[in-house]
């Protein structure tokens, strides 16, 4: 099939030695852990490459969806890669875009995206290459009080099929029941535990839990499946967070973070403790300069949008022996 791109890594394995803290359960002393690149996808069915993509998202049977944000568009891959379908196309109309900038892809072949410039969420219907939309009625009084969203940038579902967005502007996540109803938000503007500078990345987990990546503020935010404040993490004091901007967990608790002002993907253990990171400044395989959003596959693999090179990467996670 044509219109697509394989870039199959050629570049030795990308690591760092596991952080300060308790090693993961299954690394042992002397073990390292390194992010070996596996592919690229850098282009969509009509040749065109992707334009500053801001979002991905898999489906349980490792579907990828990409948020190809300067054009418009959603781009569907395999899980090895291949073009399936795309859709949308510059407008605000259904099922059309205004830079969209992150996708959410659920059970049921249900497939959300955040239309950023439209200031809504469309949900569609992705069971075939004519996907059928849906605008859910978040654009207009959707807040509290008369507000409403102002620039929603990320979100997710639980599964209860309650929907988590970001505002980066209102400085709020907002939660909707599965039908598209207000329900509450989390937040405010500021820097006390439970506010938010500019949240972005939202990712729910086992229990109901509640990560965002409060950009503004450099941290990762976690709250109980009710909105209360459990905690918040900013990395070790010497290597800290600077602009995380994508999140999610894996099955095994492990909590992956895009932290663009540092180019690097960072992971953390459930409770906080940081694992290890991969990148850095750079351009090529296992390098990155603004990536902004990672997903987990359910085999393992972890899924990068690095919006400056315009590239989303797959890399699969390996432990080595040795310290070099």
């Amino acid at each position: 099939m044509t219109g697509f791109r394989l870039s199959l890594a050629l570049a030795p394995a990308i690591g760092a030695s596991i952080c300060s803290g308790p090693p993961p359960v299954s690394a042992a002393e002397g073990v390292r852990l390194v992010a070996v690149p596996e592919l690229a996808l850098t282009i969509g069915s009509d040749g065109s490459d992707f334009r500053a993509p801001g979002g991905v998202s898999l489906d349980p049977f490792g579907n990828v969806f990409v948020a190809d944000t300067g054009n418009h568009r959603v781009v569907h891959f395999d899980p090895e890669g291949r073009f399936v379908f795309e859709f949308g196309g510059y407008g605000w109309g259904d099922g059309e875009f205004s830079g969209p900038t992150d996708v959410c892809a659920r059970e049921g072949f249900r497939l959300f995206v955040v239309d950023e410039g439209n200031e809504r969420i469309q949900e569609f219907d992705i069971g075939d290459s004519s996907p059928e939309g849906t605008v859910f009625p978040f654009r207009e009084g959707a807040g509290i009080g008369g507000e409403k969203l102002v620039r929603p940038v990320r979100m997710d579902a639980d599964d209860e099929g309650r929907i988590y967005v970001s505002d980066s502007l209102g400085h709020f996540v907002w939660i909707f029941a599965p039908t598209g109803e207000l329900v509450g938000r989390l937040g405010a503007l500021g820097e006390e535990p439970g506010r938010f500078r500019y949240p972005a990345g939202v990712a729910v987990a086992g229990k109901g839990r509640v990560h965002v990546a409060d950009a503004g503020n450099g941290r990762i935010q976690v709250f109980d499946a009710i909105g209360n404040w459990i905690a918040a993490w900013s990395g070790p004091a010497e290597d800290p967070l600077v602009e995380p901007t994508g999140i999610d967990v894996g099955a095994d608790g492990t909590v992956w973070v895009a932290d663009a002002g540092a180019s690097r993907i960072r992971a953390f253990t459930a409770t906080g403790v940081p694992l290890f990171s991969f990148g850095g400044g750079g351009d090529g395989p296992g390098r990155f300069v603004s990536p902004v959003d990672v997903a987990v596959a359910p085999n393992g693999r972890i899924w990068v949008v690095d919006s400056s090179r315009e590239v989303v990467e797959r890399y699969r996670i390996e432990r080595v022996a040795g310290d070099e």
